[in-house]
């Protein structure tokens, strides 16, 4: 009776051991696919994020063309101005003018100092600001 007994319990703990075992597979299963899903969803993000960063140098490059265009138009009107304040100084003061008035007045040096500054946050440009001054001597 005693030994019909522990046989129950020995086959009771055998079964228990087994769906133990089954439970166990059942999991390391599951882990796997988080894990390769895990896995794929990382590889989607870095390739997000590759892209991102090819846009973003992109956009930089972009502004930075924008930038020196702007700048060079700006130049252009800075001298255009001083061309028109030469030509039209003696026009407003009732003065004859003539081409070789104005030959001759534009004989004046004129420098134009530029300056820019960069705000530098951890090694990237995040502002820009340029100075123009014009000089006439």
């Amino acid at each position: 009776m005693m030994l019909t007994e522990l046989r129950c319990i020995v086959q009771s703990l055998e079964i228990d051991l087994d769906c133990m075992r089954n439970t166990k597979i059942s999991l390391e299963n599951s882990l796997r696919e988080v894990e390769a899903r895990y896995a794929l969803q990382i590889e989607q993000l870095n390739g997000i994020l590759l892209h991102l960063e090819s846009e973003l140098a992109q956009t930089r490059a972009e502004g930075q063309r924008q930038a020196q265009e702007y700048e060079a138009l700006l130049n252009i009107k800075v001298k255009l101005e001083a061309d028109i304040a030469t030509y039209l100084h003696p026009l407003e003061d009732g003065e004859d003018f003539s081409l070789s008035d104005a030959l001759n007045s534009s004989n004046f040096v004129q420098t134009i100092q530029k300056m820019t500054t960069h705000r530098i946050v951890d090694g990237k440009v995040v502002s820009e600001t340029n100075d123009i001054k014009i000089l006439r001597h």
